[in-house]
């Protein structure tokens, strides 16, 4: 489905002591191909520039070099009607789900953005929508004309997952949208997307430097330091890993099958 050629980025920043700028390069000529139903992870340490090459898949952030192709039309040049076929097709789950939401607007409203923007739709239509979308996530209907502070960080999660697959989209990005979450909560909202992609037939591309949770929802994971990508594996490969980067992951992981296994019959109560 997505296909990434030898993209680069990179930015100028301005030193307090120096008067001249330096180039740090984001993202260092990487390429990908992303499968259509797969769960594709980019794993790495903060300012390894996942994030900068999840804006450049989004369209957000435009590429000094390379190209990135969605199902062969290239992201970046993309116009009118294709352009919003695009950006229908891919949405985004952010890290900080509290900053992510208008703490003015009822959850009803905060689901119904993007479907307002994308579709033609009457209020009546808008309300059984949401509260279809709602049900899905594993809360109720009646959340519906609740206010954001009204719910806790993993419910509030839910809801911004609500918000991403109101469009119908094929690629969701998860931009680290379960590491400021408790374990417990993380391993449940995982399960969720997983459900999730089974049901509706999403693609995702997961960033995240949290290898417990790689090893639990991947198929296949790729390690970027200092904007390159340094070894890419399919998820029962990691422990034939090569590169030191991947091996010192490897090396701090804690055991989590024991919360895994509680959550297999307790997850209703883990929101």
């Amino acid at each position: 489905m997505i296909i990434v050629q030898q993209v680069s980025k990179s930015y100028r920043q301005s030193r307090f002591f120096k008067k001249r700028q330096s180039v740090v390069k984001a993202v260092d000529n990487v390429s990908l191909k992303i499968k259509e139903g797969s769960t594709f992870t980019l794993l790495g340490q903060s300012g390894s520039g996942k994030s900068t090459l999840g804006k450049i898949l989004l369209g957000i952030e435009k590429p000094d070099n390379g190209e990135v192709l969605f199902d062969g039309m290239n992201v970046h040049n993309a116009t009118g009607k294709k352009r919003k076929k695009l950006q229908q097709s891919m949405q985004v789950v952010f890290q900080d789900c509290h900053s992510a939401v208008n703490p003015k607007m009822k959850i009803k409203d905060i689901i119904a953005e993007p479907m307002l923007v994308n579709e033609k739709l009457v209020p009546m239509q808008i309300e059984e929508r949401v509260g279809e979308l709602l049900e899905m996530v594993g809360l109720s209907r009646d959340d519906m004309v609740k206010y954001p502070h009204q719910f806790s960080g993993g419910q509030l999660q839910r809801i911004t997952i609500a918000r991403a697959i109101s469009t119908r989209p094929r690629l969701i990005i998860l931009d680290e949208s379960v590491n400021s979450l408790d374990v417990l909560v993380q391993i449940s909202i995982l399960k969720l997307l997983k459900r999730l992609q089974q049901e509706l037939k999403l693609t995702y591309f997961f960033i995240t430097h949290d290898l417990h949770a790689a090893r639990l929802f991947s198929n296949e994971i790729a390690i970027m330091q200092k904007g390159r990508i340094v070894e890419h594996l399919l998820v029962g490969e990691l422990e034939q890993a090569k590169h030191e980067a991947t091996k010192a992951l490897l090396n701090s992981r804690l055991t989590i099958d024991c919360i895994h296994n509680y959550l297999e019959h307790n997850e209703e109560q883990v929101v």
